[in-house]
């Protein structure tokens, strides 16, 4: 976690004083269009320009893609930067001081404790491989490991003892931050606690900020077991949250638009040796939906590099769910059978490695290798089983139009009609869609979040967004209820704490507390060029939006009115009430 004390005054700052067209410029030529800015869209290749940025309100929209927000979503997305990383990367360009978080008891002081103990235990095991007749420093290099390499990634080597680690660290540290730290292991009986990691070699896990806080040991003796042991979790460890590698990938990554996986440490070793330095590894357990996102973060490509066995293609079709759920352009390296990076790479060398992952083919490609859906011999059934566990993996495909393409070079490599596959494809996602959007379920807030606002709440936003001298008319007006839209309602709600007077909004005050989402939800319609409000163009609108909510309310009432017929009660104040929105629709109709 970062200690940045990144709060909503910092942030209301940092907006003010960063200058959106200025930061945008540096990725794509801006030329001035009215009130706008115009330019080709940074996220996407397009020959007309469809990207708007208004410096006044501190939004950009590209009306192509759909990528909208601030200035912090533009630097996060264009950079893929976590959001801590940003924000600091804009303050220090625009000389906003972000302060540090002030530490408030003995939690904060124990997780600083907790940093500096695994530190200074990698130190420790760090010195202790460097000694001459290492054990661990001679399985290195038997393997091959060049000095260098294990200097840069801090490798180190626990003792053959059970409190070499102990008795170093005993004069710092108690006993019971050591066994917290995942340092120590307590006695099953008795009191005391002994060296977790023993005559093992030791691969450093840090995390984001590439602070030691674990460590993932290979047993260096035949017998010892586990073959590969892992800090266990701990308050600065999570092992579903971090990548084995992934602080010294990150650069690589970004630079070369890709993320290569792997599943060990000496496959992680094995790659970067063979020049592949923007390679991860998931330390030997299935790859986790929060690694899969902070890794798309980086980049738009993954490549899984996975082991040639059964069980490494079985891993393999996990890992591609995942990356395709997030959008990755997701392509599998092909590895002999029941081979590994690291044994490739000692039998046929670097070079051999670094063109199995440029080959690499794409998912779908290597799926069908992978199933064999078409293998000579099947029965129908056996055929249809094999054909299943593909389209399993590009159910996790979000988006419709690809998810479809995918299947028309499925349906080209197993000789199916296309009209077969898609309609069970269909008939899949209408079951997904009704277990998961009853009442109450997040599936039925994921369906009204994706959809698009009634026309009329969508008008109403432009017109307050204009910062016309009609928002007080608005706003006085205007009742929560006529509106649908829970997006509609949230944006409303932050215009209505600043914006009864008639000055222009202000969106880096107003919209501080709206989400990300929210926020490029917001950009797409403030920054719409449609033409300035009217007084008649707000009369109409409210009379809009106030008749579309009564229409509603006649139809229930209606509804009641029908059931009370058949219970002989409560039928006349029904009627009434009934009566009483009918005549106020007239109303409303006479008037227009």
């Amino acid at each position: 976690m970062s200690d940045l004390d990144i709060n909503d005054h910092v942030l209301a700052e940092l907006r003010s004083a960063a200058d959106i067209v200025e930061v945008i410029s540096d990725h794509t030529t801006l030329k001035k269009a009215g009130r706008s800015w115009k330019g080709l869209c940074p996220f996407h290749n397009e020959r007309t320009p469809s990207f708007t940025v208004d410096r006044d309100k501190g939004l950009y929209h590209c009306f192509g893609c759909g990528a909208g927000g601030d200035v912090i979503r533009f630097v996060r997305e264009i950079d893929r930067l976590d959001f801590p990383e940003a924000v600091e990367a804009l303050a220090g360009r625009f000389g906003v001081t972000i302060p540090r978080r002030v530490r408030h008891g003995p939690r904060d002081d124990r997780r600083d404790r907790l940093y500096q103990a695994v530190a200074d235990a990698q130190r420790f095991y760090a010195e202790r491989l460097s000694r001459p007749g290492n054990a661990a420093a001679r399985y290195l290099e038997e393997r091959g490991v060049p000095m260098e390499m294990v200097r840069s990634l801090g490798l180190g080597h626990a003792p053959d003892a059970w409190d070499s680690l102990s008795k170093a660290l005993a004069p710092v540290y108690p006993e019971d931050l050591l066994i917290e730290a995942g340092l120590l292991q307590q006695r099953s009986e008795g009191k005391g606690a002994y060296d977790r990691f023993r005559d093992r070699l030791l691969f450093v896990l840090r995390d984001d900020r590439g602070r030691p806080v674990g460590f993932g040991g290979r047993a260096l003796s035949p017998a010892g077991e586990p073959k590969y042991l892992n800090s266990p979790e701990s308050p600065i460890f999570s092992k579903k949250r971090l990548l084995y590698g992934l602080f010294e990938a990150r650069d690589a990554i970004r630079r070369r638009d890709r993320v290569v996986l792997v599943e060990g440490y000496f496959d992680h070793l094995a790659l970067v040796r063979a020049g592949v330095v923007e390679t991860v590894a998931s330390m030997g357990t299935a790859l986790t939906p929060e690694q899969s996102e902070k890794l798309r973060r980086l980049a738009p490509k993954a490549v899984v590099c996975y082991d040639g066995d059964a069980a490494g293609r079985h891993a393999t079709l996990g890992a591609l769910q995942l990356l395709l759920a997030q959008g990755f352009e997701a392509r599998v390296a092909r590895l002999p059978e029941g081979e590994d990076p690291d044994d490739l790479l000692r039998r046929e060398g670097p070079e051999a490695v670094a063109h199995r992952i440029e080959e690499a083919p794409d998912f779908l490609t290597w799926a069908v290798e992978d199933v064999r859906p078409t293998e000579e011999g099947l029965t129908s059934a056996e055929k249809r089983e094999r054909i299943a566990r593909i389209q399993q993996i590009l159910a996790a495909i979000p988006d419709r139009v690809l998810r479809y393409e995918e299947y028309r070079k499925l349906s080209r490599s197993v000789a199916v009609p296309l009209e077969v596959l898609w309609e069970g494809e269909r008939a899949n996602r209408r079951l997904e869609n009704t277990r998961s959007s009853s009442v109450g379920t997040p599936g039925k807030v994921a369906v009204l979040s994706v959809s698009e606002p009634p026309a009329v709440e969508r008008r109403l936003l432009r017109f307050l967004t204009a910062g016309s001298e009609h928002n007080s008319l608005i706003l006085g007006a205007l009742q929560d209820d006529f509106l649908t839209d829970p997006r509609v309602r949230r944006v409303v709600a932050a215009l209505r704490r600043t914006g009864k007077g008639p000055e222009p909004v202000d969106f880096r005050g107003q919209i501080a507390d709206l989400t990300d989402d929210e926020r490029t939800f917001l950009s797409g319609i403030a920054l719409d060029e449609s033409p300035e409000p009217t007084e008649k163009g707000v009369d109409q609108l409210l009379k809009a939006l106030e008749t579309n909510y009564l229409k509603t309310e006649s139809s229930a009432l209606q509804q009641a009115i029908q059931r009370a017929e058949g219970e002989k009660s409560g039928i006349d104040e029904l009627l009434r009430k009934k009566e009483q929105v009918d005549r106020r629709i007239a109303q409303l109709n006479r008037k227009g």
